[in-house]
């Protein structure tokens, strides 16, 4: 091989890659001549090669074992649905189903071990929660009945006003006629002597 000058890599391999399919080209493997039949071994080579084997000369399924060669059922003569078949059986072998634990969705997530007296974080935090709820909801009924409480005493300080007012009234009412007992005796008496005049006539 002869180096070019100024030659680019991609050149350089190309280049390369030629020389050795000449190479290659040139040597010219022996020919062995059978004596019997007359043809060289590589003929009888390229002759078995051209024989194509189909769907009649594969194995039953349900024969096949993980021992089996499956290699005969990648020609080119047998039917893709056979050959999908024969590849079922053989990934659902053992040796390509074996589990080393690493995967998550291989455990069963729908099942739960009981904890027993064991309290986690999240059930304690849920427990302080619910207690600070209770709390909060006492404390409020709390307030509600002590401003229900209040309406009721000032609704009973209202009423106890009202009455003092109308006893202060009453009250009131009676001093008045009691500081004028003259006027309702000159009214007795107009009324006493009108009467007379009336029984004279």
């Amino acid at each position: 091989m002869t180096p070019v000058k100024n030659e680019s890599p991609l050149s350089r391999w190309s280049r390369r890659k030629l020389e050795v399919q000449e190479n290659a080209g040139n040597e010219l493997p022996a020919v062995v001549v059978d004596e019997n039949s007359g043809l060289s071994s590589d003929a009888e080579i390229e002759t078995e090669a051209v024989v194509v084997l189909t769907d009649a000369d594969m194995p039953d399924i349900e024969s096949l074992t993980e021992e089996s060669d499956f290699s005969d059922f990648m020609s080119s003569g047998v039917s893709d649905k056979l050959r999908n078949l024969a590849l079922r059986k053989l990934f659902n072998s053992a040796i390509f189903n074996v589990r080393d634990g690493l995967d998550d969705y291989d455990e069963d997530y729908t099942y739960f071990e009981k904890l027993g007296d064991i309290v986690t974080c999240d059930m304690k935090h849920q427990i302080e929660m619910e207690e600070k709820e209770r709390l909060e909801a006492l404390e409020k009924e709390n307030e509600a009945d002590e401003a229900n409480v209040e309406d009721i005493e000032g609704g009973e300080n209202d009423v106890e006003a009202a009455a003092d007012e109308e006893v202060t009234a009453i009250e009131n009412e009676q001093d008045q006629l009691a500081e004028q007992p003259g006027d309702i005796q000159e009214s007795d008496d107009n009324v006493t002597t009108q009467a007379a005049k009336h029984d004279e006539k």
